[in-house]
């Protein structure tokens, strides 16, 4: 009887911390920040193809000409053209265009993305954006530094010819929380489909 009785008070004393293990692990995975690279390559197609991908070659047989059709995408283009589009964050070092091992990791994913079928034929400009510290004049140059970047990581690694990106800096000039000028969120990249406007 003494036995028995050990054994069972200790079942719990030895199951409560292998049980409580998996649930930590759980608990911490789900308190951690979520992070820019956690972006996959299929939401990168989904936001960049026209009409979400939905019926896209009936669509581009017969839809009308885009308002904006023929501006230059060498620059920037006006903010009411609604073209497909995606924000990512791309983390780079403090007031630099080097790339951090997080910026890296959302460009992987980027990179994949633009090598998919869907996208394979399409142009996209790259539009580098700042928050509103610093001059207009500093952060104009230091976003167009970014956004050279960022078309030049994805054609030397991913092997998308160059003339497919369009690297453009906007700089503090179209903030997305203009609220909070110090806003990480304002510090972006956003790929632009420019091809309706070929």
């Amino acid at each position: 009887m003494r036995c028995f009785f050990k054994r069972v008070s200790a079942l719990p004393v030895l199951t409560l911390p292998v049980l409580a293990l998996p649930v930590l692990a759980l608990i911490a995975v789900l308190s951690q920040p979520v992070s820019a690279q956690t972006v996959t390559s299929e939401d990168i197609i989904r936001a960049l193809l026209p009409n979400g991908g939905k019926g896209m070659s009936r669509s581009l047989r017969k839809q009308e000409p885009h308002p904006y059709r023929g501006i230059s995408i060498e620059g920037q283009l006006p903010p009411e053209a609604e073209l497909p589009r995606i924000n990512l964050t791309v983390n780079f070092e403090f007031d630099s265009a080097s790339l951090t091992n997080d910026g890296i990791l959302t460009l992987q994913a980027l990179g994949e993305a633009l090598k998919d079928p869907r996208l394979r034929t399409m142009r996209f400009q790259i539009a580098g954006h700042t928050d509103l510290r610093g001059t207009a004049a500093y952060n104009l140059d230091l976003s167009q530094r970014r956004a050279f970047m960022v078309a030049e990581f994805l054609a030397a690694f991913y092997g998308i010819p160059r003339e497919r990106l369009v690297p453009v800096g906007y700089g503090e000039s179209r903030p997305v929380d203009p609220y909070n000028p110090d806003s990480g969120r304002n510090r972006r990249v956003e790929i632009i489909n420019v091809q309706p406007l070929s």
